[in-house]
């Protein structure tokens, strides 16, 4: 189904019916093959141990999950669950080209000119080289390439290092983390995931709510500002403008994206690869063995 649509929205492209979203920048053949010699991504178990160590070493942080949806966004579109405009577009940038304390940086580029990792397939975190070159040619001035992580840890342990997924969950938890995310979670598996906290974001457009959600959490952390403490978020793409905020007000905290295994935890088909991977049902036995 994944790739039936994918070829109907190419085949609609062509024939004039659906505007492309965007003309993108041209790379330079000399930069195709600098960014194919250099860029690389830390697999899904690396990228977890170095979030566990800097959480446990109370160094102040992200892990930052950019996606198509984020690059769309930070480029004034809309995405998936999100308008586009100006200033989100603005301080979507400022967010990718942050550098402030250990950032774990992700993109949507797993393909076969930069690796993918056991089981990614079109529709389950692989993308075309053509669009992870695409990607990275409005991204690469912004990041640092050489270091970057995956998006998808969380969602590759649980399918592939489940005994490593559940200690991760466990000490994610033991950490009382202040939960910031989609108010549609049931309370029983927000509560088994990340203890009581929990600051409810809306579904669609969150960065519409997004100073009421920062004004939220910074009550929270203000509390005690020189405690380190973990945030876990999950508000989509604005998520990532959060943890800029959040960093550049100086907090001492490290913050999490949790991703949209979150929705397949709570029993919602809303992803191709929640389908593709197995159903909601692998995920509910995972989450019952916590």
């Amino acid at each position: 189904m994944v790739l039936i649509k994918y070829f109907i929205k190419k085949m609609l492209v062509f024939l004039g019916f659906l505007k492309s979203k965007k003309t993108w920048p041209t790379l330079s053949d000399s930069k195709k093959h600098f960014l194919i010699k250099n860029v690389h991504i830390k697999s899904s178990v690396e990228t977890i141990n170095e979030i566990k160590s800097t959480i446990l070493n109370k160094q102040k942080g992200a892990y930052m999950r950019f996606g198509d949806g984020d690059i769309f966004l930070m480029l004034g579109l809309d995405d998936m669950l999100h308008t586009g405009n100006k200033k989100m577009a603005n301080e979507m940038q400022e967010a990718m080209n942050l550098n402030i304390g250990i950032l774990h940086k992700g993109l949507p580029i797993h393909s076969e000119l930069f690796g993918c990792e056991k089981g990614m397939e079109l529709g389950v975190h692989l993308v075309s080289d053509k669009d992870a070159l695409k990607y990275l040619s409005v991204t690469y001035k912004l990041l640092d390439f050489k270091s970057l992580v995956t998006s998808f840890a969380l969602h590759q342990l649980a399918r592939f290092h489940e005994n490593e997924c559940i200690s991760f969950l466990r000490f994610l938890k033991s950490t009382n983390p202040i939960f910031v995310g989609n108010g549609n979670i049931k309370s029983e598996i927000s509560k088994k995931l990340f203890g009581n906290i929990h600051i409810k974001t809306p579904l669609r457009d969150s960065y519409n709510e997004i100073d009421r959600i920062e004004k939220e959490l910074i009550q929270i952390l203000d509390k005690n500002r020189n405690e380190f403490r973990i945030v876990v978020v999950a508000m989509g793409c604005p998520g990532r403008i959060l943890q800029k905020r959040i960093l550049k007000k100086g907090c001492q905290v490290y913050l999490f994206d949790f991703g949209s295994l979150l929705d397949a935890f709570n029993g919602e088909d809303t992803r191709d690869w929640i389908a593709l991977t197995g159903g909601v049902n692998v995920y509910t036995m995972l989450l019952n063995k916590l």
